[in-house]
């Protein structure tokens, strides 16, 4: 399996929410697993208004360390057969249970919103990554429009860090869908449908990237 670790020290920059609908994405084609590692457990609680939906869907599941640690996780989730994803929420922080989440990631996803104060946060965030060797990749989130999703591209070119072409909405849905316990594909609606295909692009584009890297 993949891992993909979602890392931010930027708090409200959309880890848990990208996390759980890329599980669910990915999740329609191969195993999705979660891990969260923040502790307001923000995944945790969707997840288990999840498994209270009738019938409860198999994918994503949860992964529960149970003492665990991560790395050794992630070493046995690695071997399983079978192909698939994991994705692991951490708290925005970037101290040592984000560096271990960092080191055991095949990528590092960074979520950063169109605003200044976000997009002049994400160097301290890349600064840190790079000092462990990890290799990260930025993704916009939750952009008003096009314009303001293309001037945040532009702002975060100047890091040495692939930019997503693609951008996350600011819709409504994913609010909806976080609150159901669902992904955005499985709402109704001409918005799920567009936030479903944004997600389907900004997914291709993610495992092309570590496919890239490996």
């Amino acid at each position: 399996m993949q891992i993909f670790s979602l890392i931010s020290q930027k708090g409200g920059a959309g880890k848990s929410t990208l996390a759980r609908q890329l599980a669910v994405l990915a999740g329609e084609d191969a195993p999705s697993l979660l891990i969260d590692r923040d502790p307001q457990e923000t995944t945790t609680k969707w997840w288990q208004r999840r498994q209270a939906l009738q019938p409860a869907p198999e994918r994503p599941d949860l992964i529960d360390l149970d003492g665990t640690d991560l790395t050794t996780a992630a070493a046995t989730l690695r071997k399983r057969p079978g192909g698939g994803a994991v994705f692991v929420d951490t708290r925005p922080a970037v101290a040592e249970p984000e560096a271990e989440a960092a080191r055991v990631a095949d990528l590092v996803i960074v979520p950063v919103r169109p605003s200044p104060d976000d997009l002049e946060a994400v160097g301290e965030t890349l600064k840190i990554l790079r000092r462990l060797g990890q290799r990260a990749v930025l993704v916009v989130n939750a952009a008003k429009n096009e314009g303001r999703a293309r001037d945040a591209r532009a702002a975060l070119s100047r890091y040495p860090v692939p930019v997503c072409p693609t951008h996350i909405a600011d819709r409504a849905v994913y609010l909806d869908a976080s609150l159901e316990g669902r992904g955005v594909g499985e709402m109704r609606g001409a918005a799920a449908r567009d936030a479903h295909a944004e997600l389907r692009t900004v997914w291709a584009w993610l495992q092309e990237v570590a496919h890239e890297q490996h």
